[in-house]
């Protein structure tokens, strides 16, 4: 029986040293694995930081087509491959600020700043805009005014520097609305990017308290691009630059809306019904989609 109980302890004891042995070159092996994949993850090369036209907002996904020019509301969504990289560059409308559970009216927006151009001016001089709020509106402009302080007139001939006037008013929030007056030729609009995020960022430094909501440009009829010197307002541009535009609202901690939602039509062009003869201003039927578009998506 001695015999057969010392047998025993040697079994174990040999069964115990193989299973520490198998245990201890198991552990040896992933140490080793994770001082390989730290090493390599150190050494790798590194993929060049950006190119040319890249956007802030990217998301990998598998299906790299683009398709904003085919503008259902309803179609899936999807993205546009950057050159030279497997990155991609975000759908403005995937960006944008969802519908609000609950419309507000207007009242909501009696203390709350409109700057924009010509197409603002609309939301300001027609009863189906929002005739309550408050405007920097001037016709002809781009961000750069706001940047550069330049002296602009508003609908009623009156002179003032926009963001001396936009100080004064003390805002809740403010809507921008600026683009299609400096995005007629199609030449580069790496200035405009440039001109809008040094803007925003005065916005926000003169009125921290306030809201920033960042308007998609809006769209145009498919016949306004024909014309001479409005060759950058077709409709592939017009979604190229809404995507850097949402991009960067949301980089500077603003909301994006996409006004597309209710002013385009099923191929993404200016609904024929809300636009004047030029194609790219709006009726009052125009300005009371906007308007309804805009109580339905607010924030806070």
């Amino acid at each position: 029986m001695a015999d057969y109980q010392e047998y025993r302890r040697r079994v174990l004891r040999k069964r115990w040293r193989r299973r520490f042995m198998a245990a201890a070159l198991l552990l040896l092996l992933l140490l080793v694995g994770a001082i390989g994949m730290l090493w390599k993850s150190l050494h790798r090369e590194q993929r060049p930081s950006g190119v040319g036209q890249n956007t802030i907002l990217q998301e990998v996904t598998q299906d790299n087509t683009w398709n904003t020019a085919s503008y259902a509301v309803a179609r899936q969504l999807t993205v546009q491959t950057l050159a030279d990289s497997a990155a991609t560059a975000l759908d403005f409308r995937m960006a944008a600020l969802p519908k609000s559970s609950t419309a507000v009216g207007k009242e909501w927006f009696n203390d709350v700043s409109f700057v924009g151009d010509s197409l603002t001016q609309g939301m300001q001089l027609y009863e189906e805009g929002m005739q309550n709020a408050m405007f920097c509106a001037y016709k002809g402009v781009g961000p750069n005014v706001i940047v550069n302080g330049t002296t602009c007139k508003r609908a009623d001939g009156v002179a003032e520097v926009p963001l001396e006037a936009l100080t004064a008013q003390q805002p809740r929030a403010i809507y921008v609305l600026l683009g299609t007056n400096v995005l007629g030729r199609d030449t580069d609009y790496s200035s405009f990017l440039t001109y809008y995020r040094l803007m925003l960022d005065m916005l926000s430094q003169t009125l921290p308290n306030a809201k920033i909501y960042v308007q998609s440009i809006t769209p145009v009829r498919p016949e306004v691009c024909q014309k001479s010197g409005h060759e950058g307002l077709n409709r592939d541009r017009l979604c190229q630059i809404n995507n850097e535009l949402a991009a960067i609202a949301l980089e500077k901690n603003c909301y994006f809306l996409n006004l597309w939602e209710v002013l385009a039509d099923e191929n993404g062009d200016l609904i024929e019904s809300y636009a004047q003869p030029d194609g790219y201003h709006l009726r009052p039927a125009g300005y009371a989609a906007w308007t309804d578009y805009l109580c339905s998506h607010t924030e806070g």
